[in-house]
């Protein structure tokens, strides 16, 4: 994880070693109760509701999320929100 202040905003990275989304996956992560992982359920653990909810929370406080596949495998999620 990363954290750096900006003039204007916080950003904040933050990469795992997963298989990451594939990128026509990448809006649809966000619906709630999706779930990318076929074998995911909720006997095997979550909702689906995580990044839904992330986003949400992100969005309300005027500020963005994006998904971005890393060159040696992993999700880079980058999340960006003004100072005020």
């Amino acid at each position: 994880m990363a954290l750096a202040e900006k003039s204007d905003r916080i950003e904040i990275t933050l990469d795992d070693d997963g298989p990451g989304v594939p990128e026509a996956e990448r809006e649809n992560v966000f619906r709630p109760f999706y779930r990318l992982e076929g074998s995911r359920s909720r006997e095997t653990g979550g909702a689906g509701l995580g990044l839904a909810l992330a986003r949400s929370a992100i969005l309300a406080h005027g500020g963005t999320i994006a998904l971005a596949n890393r060159a040696h495998g992993g999700l880079r999620v980058g999340v960006t929100l003004p100072v005020t």
